[in-house]
Protein backbone atom coordinates (compact mmCIF):
# COMPACT_ATOMS: atom_id res chain seq x y z
CA UNK A 1 0.00 0.00 0.00
CA UNK A 2 1.37 3.40 -0.92
CA UNK A 3 1.62 6.11 1.69
CA UNK A 4 -1.08 8.13 -0.10
CA UNK A 5 -3.54 5.23 -0.03
CA UNK A 6 -2.73 4.64 3.64
CA UNK A 7 -3.31 8.35 4.35
CA UNK A 8 -6.60 8.14 2.42
CA UNK A 9 -7.68 5.15 4.51
CA UNK A 10 -6.84 6.97 7.77
CA UNK A 11 -8.66 10.12 6.66
CA UNK A 12 -11.70 8.11 5.52
CA UNK A 13 -11.89 6.46 8.96
CA UNK A 14 -11.51 9.89 10.60
CA UNK A 15 -14.33 11.34 8.48
CA UNK A 16 -16.60 8.39 9.36
CA UNK A 17 -16.03 9.21 13.05
CA UNK A 18 -16.64 12.94 12.49
CA UNK A 19 -19.78 12.20 10.46
CA UNK A 20 -21.06 10.07 13.34
CA UNK A 21 -20.21 12.84 15.81
CA UNK A 22 -22.14 15.33 13.65
CA UNK A 23 -25.18 13.04 13.83
CA UNK A 24 -24.85 12.84 17.62
CA UNK A 25 -24.55 16.65 17.88
CA UNK A 26 -27.63 17.01 15.68
CA UNK A 27 -29.65 14.67 17.88
CA UNK A 28 -28.59 16.50 21.05
CA UNK A 29 -29.28 20.03 19.80
CA UNK A 30 -32.50 19.08 18.00
CA UNK A 31 -33.88 17.58 21.22
CA UNK A 32 -32.84 20.60 23.30
CA UNK A 33 -34.08 23.00 20.59
CA UNK A 34 -31.07 25.21 21.31
CA UNK A 35 -28.22 26.43 19.16
CA UNK A 36 -24.69 25.66 20.31
CA UNK A 37 -22.23 28.40 21.20
CA UNK A 38 -20.36 29.21 17.99
CA UNK A 39 -16.87 29.83 19.41
CA UNK A 40 -16.98 26.99 21.94
CA UNK A 41 -18.52 24.16 19.91
CA UNK A 42 -19.35 24.98 16.28
CA UNK A 43 -16.10 26.52 15.03
CA UNK A 44 -13.70 23.94 16.53
CA UNK A 45 -15.78 21.04 15.17
CA UNK A 46 -16.30 22.65 11.75
CA UNK A 47 -12.55 23.43 11.54
CA UNK A 48 -11.69 19.78 12.33
CA UNK A 49 -14.08 18.53 9.65
CA UNK A 50 -12.87 21.06 7.08
CA UNK A 51 -9.21 20.24 7.68
CA UNK A 52 -9.76 16.47 7.41
CA UNK A 53 -12.13 16.68 4.44
CA UNK A 54 -9.88 19.13 2.54
CA UNK A 55 -6.97 16.69 2.91
CA UNK A 56 -9.24 13.74 1.99
CA UNK A 57 -10.82 15.24 -1.17
CA UNK A 58 -7.83 15.24 -3.57
CA UNK A 59 -6.65 11.81 -2.38
CA UNK A 60 -10.13 10.31 -2.73
CA UNK A 61 -10.69 11.87 -6.17
CA UNK A 62 -7.40 10.56 -7.53
CA UNK A 63 -8.05 7.10 -6.04
CA UNK A 64 -11.56 6.88 -7.57
CA UNK A 65 -10.41 8.14 -10.98
CA UNK A 66 -7.44 5.71 -11.08
CA UNK A 67 -9.07 2.56 -9.66
CA UNK A 68 -12.66 3.08 -10.93
CA UNK A 69 -14.43 1.16 -8.14
CA UNK A 70 -17.94 -0.14 -8.83
CA UNK A 71 -20.78 2.19 -7.84
CA UNK A 72 -18.44 5.02 -6.79
CA UNK A 73 -17.68 8.07 -8.91
CA UNK A 74 -15.76 11.32 -8.50
CA UNK A 75 -19.01 13.32 -8.35
CA UNK A 76 -20.02 11.39 -5.22
CA UNK A 77 -16.66 12.26 -3.64
CA UNK A 78 -17.19 15.95 -4.42
CA UNK A 79 -20.74 15.84 -3.03
CA UNK A 80 -19.66 14.01 0.13
CA UNK A 81 -17.00 16.69 0.75
CA UNK A 82 -19.55 19.47 0.33
CA UNK A 83 -22.14 17.72 2.54
CA UNK A 84 -19.56 17.06 5.27
CA UNK A 85 -18.68 20.74 5.52
CA UNK A 86 -22.36 21.77 5.52
CA UNK A 87 -23.41 19.22 8.14
CA UNK A 88 -20.47 20.15 10.42
CA UNK A 89 -22.20 23.50 10.99
CA UNK A 90 -25.90 22.65 10.64
CA UNK A 91 -25.63 19.80 13.20
CA UNK A 92 -25.48 22.47 15.94
CA UNK A 93 -28.54 24.45 14.81
CA UNK A 94 -31.89 23.78 16.41
CA UNK A 95 -33.83 24.73 13.27
CA UNK A 96 -32.09 22.20 10.99
CA UNK A 97 -34.63 20.06 9.15
CA UNK A 98 -34.40 16.51 10.47
CA UNK A 99 -35.16 14.64 7.23
CA UNK A 100 -32.68 16.69 5.18
CA UNK A 101 -29.92 16.33 7.77
CA UNK A 102 -30.45 12.59 8.27
CA UNK A 103 -30.45 11.93 4.51
CA UNK A 104 -27.30 14.03 4.04
CA UNK A 105 -25.59 12.18 6.90
CA UNK A 106 -26.57 8.77 5.45
CA UNK A 107 -25.34 9.80 2.00
CA UNK A 108 -21.94 10.84 3.37
CA UNK A 109 -21.63 7.63 5.41
CA UNK A 110 -22.57 5.51 2.35
CA UNK A 111 -19.93 7.19 0.17
CA UNK A 112 -17.24 6.91 2.87
CA UNK A 113 -18.04 3.22 3.47
CA UNK A 114 -17.97 2.47 -0.29
CA UNK A 115 -14.60 4.17 -0.54
CA UNK A 116 -13.29 2.25 2.47
CA UNK A 117 -14.37 -1.05 0.86
CA UNK A 118 -12.71 -0.04 -2.41
CA UNK A 119 -9.47 0.76 -0.59
CA UNK A 120 -9.53 -2.61 1.19
CA UNK A 121 -10.20 -4.48 -2.07
CA UNK A 122 -7.39 -2.61 -3.79
CA UNK A 123 -4.74 -3.68 -1.25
Amino acid sequence: MTTEVHKLEVLTDRLLVLNNEAFNHFENYAKQKQNADFATYVKPFADDVKEASDQWLPLASVFVIKTKPKYLHDKQIQTAHENLTISSVTCFQADTKKKRFVEMNKSVRYTLELLKEAIEKNQ
